[in-house]
């Protein structure tokens, strides 16, 4: 499958390549990964490109730990107008579940799954293709900043209950633990972080439901052009936009689409 990754978001390990010293510019072409994309907030990278590029950082840094350097240089626009939607949630809960809504954004390989077990919730990253692995410092990066985007918009302290993670314990411990400050469990069956669920439940400082729904809208119109030959996802698309108002159905979605039911159901 060519999957692949929104461009931007490359540019925090860009970023954290340069904090170390390291030349970002050679390490980004000798993985195959086109420099100049990253200042294009609708571009994207192949996934295939991630993993040598991963394990360049790695050994160019001579830091195991990477990927939670990574984290450090997040900013709302590494993720176009989802990291802006995030912020003016009003919970959260109600981030996560809008990641985990639009994560295609980021990348069409992974998956963002929001679990609640009792009084904890639990995001969980998972890869549905295991011929196509993902590398461990990616989890890292992306366990890492889901954590500092909750620190970032809670408003006060907040620490995970707890984080597992499939990759083998890594040689020194103590960076992560640093980072999470939460319990640690590596060699686990899933990639996950979990928090309180009353924490993620309380109300966010800078909740704005209106640029929420702006910042939505800017998200589905992007999904839209980028899977624009699948009739599949533009349906999808639409159905986010109309579920909202209460007045989904078969005919609003196909006359958003310019088509007729029939035709819909038969592309379908």
């Amino acid at each position: 499958m060519p999957y692949s990754s929104l461009a931007s978001s490359a540019l925090m390990i860009w970023k954290a390549l340069e904090s170390y010293g390291c030349d970002a510019h050679a390490l980004f072409e000798q993985a195959g990964l086109d420099p100049a994309k990253l200042r294009d907030p609708n571009a994207r990278y192949p996934d295939s490109a991630f993993p040598p590029l991963w394990q360049r950082a790695v050994k160019a840094t001579g830091d195991p730990g990477f990927g939670l350097a990574v984290a450090r240089f997040w900013h709302p626009t590494s993720f176009h107008a989802l990291g802006y939607s995030w912020f003016a949630s009003d919970t959260l809960k109600d981030a996560m579940e809008r990641a985990a809504r639009y994560f295609l954004l980021l990348t069409d390989k992974e998956e963002l799954i929001v679990k609640e077990v009792g009084n904890e919730i639990k995001i969980v990253l998972h890869n549905p293709d295991p011929q196509h692995p993902t590398a461990a410092e990616d989890y890292d990066a992306a366990l890492a900043t889901i954590v500092a985007m909750c620190r970032a918009s809670y408003g006060q302290p907040l620490n995970p209950l707890r984080v597992t993670m499939q990759r083998e314990p890594p040689a020194d411990r103590g960076a992560f633990a640093q980072f999470f400050k939460a319990p640690m469990d590596f060699s686990a069956p899933e990639n996950a972080v979990s928090f309180d669920r009353k924490a993620l439940l309380t109300s966010l400082p800078t909740a704005n439901a209106e640029l929420a729904r702006a910042n939505d809208k800017v998200i589905t119109d992007y999904l839209a052009r980028f899977e624009r030959g699948s009739v599949r996802r533009q349906v999808e698309m639409r159905l986010l936009e109309q579920l909202s108002s209460g007045h989904a159905s078969q005919a609003s979605v196909a006359g958003a689409l310019h088509m007729s039911l029939r035709t819909l159901q038969r592309r379908l």
